[in-house]
């Protein structure tokens, strides 16, 4: 019994240790943590585009392009790019800048007047400054909407990007675009794989490096969106700024999708485009997850390929009958080279009758005039006419 009563008086001890205890237990568990994203980094304020004609994309290295290969390993970098003929420098760098291919710009010749819009138009017609500096000498038609624009001629890609920098220091053009033109050149000259080429690349990514280092001088690198890429042949696309994802590799790529990923990015649309928002170099908003963002680029991919397929069928339907169409020309060639040979045969013809009446008529004409003499010689013996 007195160990009842004693447990009895213990109880509402231990449940007055317990009350006073349990808020302190409580006091003393971890704070819940939420897991929030970070902020994104501010948009770049400015785009420059560095197109550095002739760039392939075996050519970038850490050793021979140390200032394109490390842009490339700080932002996202494809190097197989796609791009349809003609492979030159003025219908390459409109598709670029326009989102077309060639077949839909036009724009395959220096003199020749382009049919589409391009970031620069589209830009300017909202009241957006943009410059050119162009030293290939190839696309004053093409890029003539600009505000500011220098066509050279240069001497080298040197001063080219000395113009280049005075624009953007001094006229802060929204979107800058150099054509830097040495390493086209020297392609031609000597091919790619030749010491001269890779010299002039080596030329060139000092230009880029020298254009850089002016951003970290005057500390607007950050807040600058860059662009390298070639233009003929096999040329990389670098994309460092601060919407896209760092140290991405990228399967291929169309070069006309740089321009669409751009307007997509900065809110102007480019209706004429062809190419395709490369969801997958993107860094996801707030409101999106990278998932998504890979699911809408499989998404339009799909779609383009299933158009690229329909667009084969049509033009195998049109071979189809372009074949038709042939063997049916053909036929109705050979039927008039029949018909022609069975003329000509009857010309034959009529041309052998012709020439048997011809010579039979002079055989006439001669035994008839030999028997006028041999009856006149007869006459005249006889009867001693004519005489």
């Amino acid at each position: 019994m007195l160990v009842v009563e004693i447990k009895r008086a213990i109880k509402p001890v231990l449940i007055l240790l317990l009350a006073l205890l349990l808020p302190g237990a409580a006091a003393a568990l971890p704070p819940v943590v939420t897991e929030t994203k970070p902020d994104p980094p501010a948009k770049n304020k400015r785009i420059v585009m560095l197109v550095v004609d002739g760039l392939q994309s075996g050519a970038v290295s850490a050793g021979g392009t140390p200032s394109i290969n490390g842009l490339g390993m700080a932002g996202v970098r494809a190097d197989r790019v796609s791009a349809m003929p003609p492979d030159n420098t003025e219908a390459r760098v409109f598709s670029l800048l326009s989102g077309t291919d060639p077949g839909e710009h036009g724009f395959t010749g220096p003199k020749e007047a382009p049919k589409r819009r391009t970031l620069l138009s589209q830009l300017e017609a909202r009241g957006i400054k943009t410059a050119v500096i162009d030293g290939s000498g190839r696309l004053e038609k093409a890029c003539g909407d600009a505000s500011y624009k220098n066509f050279g001629p240069f001497t080298g890609d040197g001063q080219v990007m000395a113009a280049a920098l005075e624009v953007f220091r001094t006229k802060k053009p929204f979107l800058t675009v150099a054509v830097l033109a040495g390493p086209g050149r020297q392609m031609e000259l000597s091919g790619p794989e030749s010491k001269a080429y890779q010299a002039a690349v080596a030329a060139a990514d000092t230009e880029v490096g020298r254009f850089l280092r002016q951003l970290h001088v005057d500390g607007t690198y950050e807040s600058t969106m860059i662009i390298i890429s070639g233009a003929t042949g096999r040329p990389p696309l670098i994309v460092r700024g601060s919407d896209f994802l760092a140290g991405a590799k990228l399967p291929p790529v169309g070069l006309k999708d740089l321009a669409p990923t751009l307007g997509y990015l900065y809110g102007f649309s480019l209706p004429e485009s062809r190419g395709l928002v490369v969801w997958n170099a993107l860094r996801p908003a707030a409101d999106q997850t990278e998932s998504s963002m890979l699911q809408q680029r499989v998404k339009e991919l799909s779609l383009a390929c299933a158009d690229a397929v329909d667009a084969a069928g049509r033009l195998e339907n049109e071979k189809v009958l372009v074949q038709e169409e042939k063997s049916r020309l053909a036929r109705d060639k050979k039927l008039v080279e029949e018909e022609i040979q069975t003329r000509e045969n009857q010309i034959d013809r009529l041309q052998l009758t012709i020439s048997a009446f011809k010579l039979a008529g002079l055989i006439g004409l001669i035994l008839f005039g030999t028997a006028l003499y041999v009856e006149y010689r007869v006459l005249k013996k006889r009867y001693l006419f004519f005489t």
